[in-house]
């Protein structure tokens, strides 16, 4: 990745005139490590400029910049919003993934449209019941749960809940869920919570919210 550097400007808005009209691994090593910078960078594709904007963070645990290149324009969206929404997409990487590893999105062997959108929608409904299986567990708990965790074990506790829902069995759902609830608070809760507060999603303040009062009833009833 070498784009031409067009303009160069450090987190606290000053511009840096060094490190403007030239290409991007010449001034690598002059990059500030203190504070992200932000680089308005151009490419040629097939002669046409591209244009775009390039954050570089300095990583101090590994050592290295991170790049994050984005076409958003830089008045609703400055540089500590780029970084932060950076973090949001990961989630979004994590939950195609739990839908190809743990709803057999990636199993499909046929040809037919019909028979191809049907299993979507099923892989799509089964993560979807383990994800609220996973926030019903943590609100009644009142542990922080792991989606993954539940991704992979649920399927020891879907078979019971499924089919009371097929028949309308509403008692016989409420026995399933309580199990459900009781398999995944011992099995699926995250492994590393004090840790996840400094690394992972709960930095950005996505922390447990144990609130009964919306799931009273439920609690009452299992």
């Amino acid at each position: 990745m070498n784009p031409q550097v067009l303009e160069a400007f450090r987190e606290d808005g000053k511009r840096l005139r060094s490190l403007r009209n030239k290409p991007l691994q010449a001034i690598h090593a002059k990059l500030p490590k203190r504070q992200r910078v932000e680089l308005l960078v151009r490419w040629y594709v097939e002669e046409a400029p591209l244009c775009l904007r390039l954050i570089v963070s300095w990583h101090r645990w590994t050592k290295s910049f991170c790049y994050f290149l984005t076409n958003l324009p830089s008045a609703p969206y400055p540089l500590e919003v780029i970084c932060q929404a950076y973090k949001w997409r990961w989630q979004g990487e994590l939950l195609f993934k739990e839908w190809k590893s743990y709803a057999n999105l990636h199993a499909f062997d046929t040809a037919n449209p019909a028979l191809v959108e049907g299993l979507i929608w099923a892989a799509i409904a089964a993560a979807a019941l383990k994800r609220f299986l996973a926030h019903m567990t943590q609100l009644l708990v009142q542990v922080p749960m792991s989606t993954r965790k539940v991704a992979m074990c649920a399927v020891h506790v879907l078979g019971d809940i499924v089919q009371a829902l097929k028949t309308g069995d509403m008692a016989g759902l409420y026995d399933a869920l309580e199990t459900a609830v009781t398999y995944l608070a011992c099995h699926a809760q995250r492994a590393h919570p004090k840790r996840d507060r400094l690394t992972e999603r709960v930095q950005l303040g996505l922390v447990p919210c144990f609130e009964h009062d919306d799931m009273s009833e439920f609690a009452d009833a299992a």
